[in-house]
């Protein structure tokens, strides 16, 4: 456990990065939470969810991050227990907005002042917004890579099969939604219900952080159903491609079938007609020749080459 803290103006913010049992020693000595929320923060299988006590609030948001190796998004989980003079946020440190934005007020007198000096109701807003501030650049990526995939499927004269690709990308923001969606009426919540620990002013924050999450959303679906699109378009243009080769090779396979019966015809071990010919191998190849020409002009009438 890596614990630092921020005291202003009689308000602490503690931040606990690397959750272990040493944490709930010191969480369970100082401040008396409910075992079951500090039970929740050990748990590797958590949901988005809010809890009210006479004296605190128990919130456990989670957020997407990168995991390079496996080319995935992951939940990464923040656990907030929010008082009227504390904030403690509880993560494993992989987050770094919002590493970041706790080092900035450690280090910087007018950001601590700024969003530790309206109390903690605005602390908390301010945390919950820098982090949802953070997924806007992971859509735009996303959609720049959608732009990438679509000039490779429709704009690159050699053809590619882009599945992979198409699916990697299509997993992600499904993962990515899934992390986010179910947040939505935690942040309702703390807008409108629990005025004994949030002031009734901060509503609007809290509603424009709700808008920040709805165009999240709005933008994945519209970038998953785009994905849906590729998808469909890079199987059809693969599908094309393979069934030209096959009607390529078909057309072949048909123009030597007479050959190889008139070969055969020719081959036999009996007597046939001009076989005591100086001339037989020219007619023979002849009648090959003659039989592939009107089959290619037939083809040709037909469009099928």
């Amino acid at each position: 456990m890596r614990l630092q803290e921020i005291s202003h103006q009689g308000y602490r913010w503690i931040n606990i990065t690397g959750p272990d049992q040493e944490m709930i020693s010191y969480l369970s000595e100082n401040f008396h939470f409910h075992p079951l929320d500090l039970e929740d923060v050990l748990s590797k299988v958590s949901y988005p969810k809010i809890d009210a006590y006479q004296d605190y609030l128990f919130v456990i948001l989670q957020f997407p991050i990168y995991d390079q190796a496996r080319r995935i998004y992951k939940r990464s989980e923040v656990d907030i227990f929010f008082g009227r003079d504390f904030l403690i946020t509880i993560n494993s440190g992989d987050l770094l907005p919002l590493q970041n934005f706790f080092g900035t007020c450690q280090v910087d007198d007018v950001a601590r002042q700024k969003f530790m000096g309206k109390g903690m109701g605005r602390l908390l807003y301010e945390v919950i917004d820098a982090l949802m501030d953070y997924v806007f650049p992971i859509i735009t990526q996303k959609n720049e890579l959608i732009f990438q995939l679509e000039e490779e499927i429709f704009e690159t004269a050699e053809l590619k099969d882009m599945i992979q690709e198409i699916m990697i990308l299509k997993r992600n923001i499904i993962n990515i939604r899934r992390i986010l969606a179910p947040q939505r009426g935690i942040i309702v919540e703390l807008g409108v219900k629990h005025h004994s620990f949030i002031p009734e002013e901060l509503a609007i924050y809290f509603d424009d952080t709700v808008d920040k999450k709805d165009k999240i959303i709005n933008q994945l679906d519209t970038a998953l159903a785009y994905v849906g699109v590729l998808e469909g378009a890079n199987e059809s243009l693969i599908t094309r491609n393979t069934n030209r080769v096959i009607k390529t090779l078909t057309v072949f396979s048909v123009i030597m079938l007479p050959l190889t019966i008139v070969t055969g015809y020719f081959g036999m071990n009996v007597s046939l007609p001009f076989q005591n010919s100086g001339h037989v191998v020219a007619i023979i190849n002849g009648i090959l020749a003659g039989i592939a020409v009107l089959m290619i002009i037939y083809f040709l009438k037909k469009k099928w080459l």
